[in-house]
């Protein structure tokens, strides 16, 4: 295209006068050069951005104040997907020694929940291995080999989001573990508390829509959950 532009605009120039020298012609191209080239590379650029953000966070699980595990989590936003990646490890003696290992996944296209795995393996055993699609406008578990229909309306937050955003407004939450929706409590002061179906609590606490800690107490154990800095 630039080049064809410069022929075009050679020939113009010495069709009007043949007496023109080259100094003025070449003039003539550098001036079509310098004011074309911008609108010719912003042509090129994409409208979309296909540079991810991403954002990281961590947190320590603390029990009597000692560290005995941590919640790696990294939320990757391209165009209209944004995807949360968690890997988790627990070491705790509860009645015996326990090494907790998770791994989830989630993915959401715009504000609907299309993706979620999660994989959790106790002292190296696997425990649970499942995946939540969304295919043509209903969610499919798929289970050790097999697929079953869930009856859920769109997901539009689960879990793994109460790490980056205070549920304002929000008063049912999915819990991909369990495949439910769970209710969100509010408590006030900033503090919401989730109630798991093995009685089971987590108390989230935020601060400026940020969550600056979680209190999460069962039957045998009770740990805080607390952002490393």
């Amino acid at each position: 295209m630039l080049i064809m532009l410069l022929v075009m605009s050679y020939n113009k120039i010495f069709n009007k006068s043949e007496a023109l020298d080259l100094k003025r012609v070449i003039k003539s191209i550098v001036f079509k050069i310098k004011y074309t080239l911008p609108f010719l590379l912003l042509s090129m650029i994409p409208l979309e951005s296909n540079v991810p953000v991403v954002e990281n966070i961590s947190f320590s699980v603390v029990k009597k104040n000692t560290s005995i595990g941590f919640i790696n989590i990294e939320k990757r936003t391209i165009n209209n997907i944004t995807t949360f990646t968690v890997n988790s490890e627990v070491n705790a003696n509860v009645i015996f020694t326990f090494t907790a290992v998770g791994k989830e996944k989630s993915v959401f296209k715009e504000d609907t929940l299309v993706y979620s795995s999660v994989y959790r393996m106790l002292n190296n055993k696997v425990k649970l291995n499942q995946a939540l699609l969304f295919e043509k406008g209903k969610y499919v578990l798929k289970n050790n080999g097999k697929s079953e229909d869930i009856s859920l309306n769109v997901i539009n937050r689960n879990l793994v989001t109460l790490f980056f955003q205070e549920p304002i407004g929000i008063d049912k939450i999915y819990a991909d573990k369990y495949k439910i929706m769970l209710k969100i409590i509010p408590l006030g002061n900033r503090k919401y508390k989730v109630v798991f179906p093995n009685k089971s609590i987590s108390i989230y606490h935020y601060q400026n829509g940020k969550c600056t800690s979680i209190d999460a107490e069962g039957s045998f154990y009770k740990v805080q959950i607390i952002p490393n800095v």
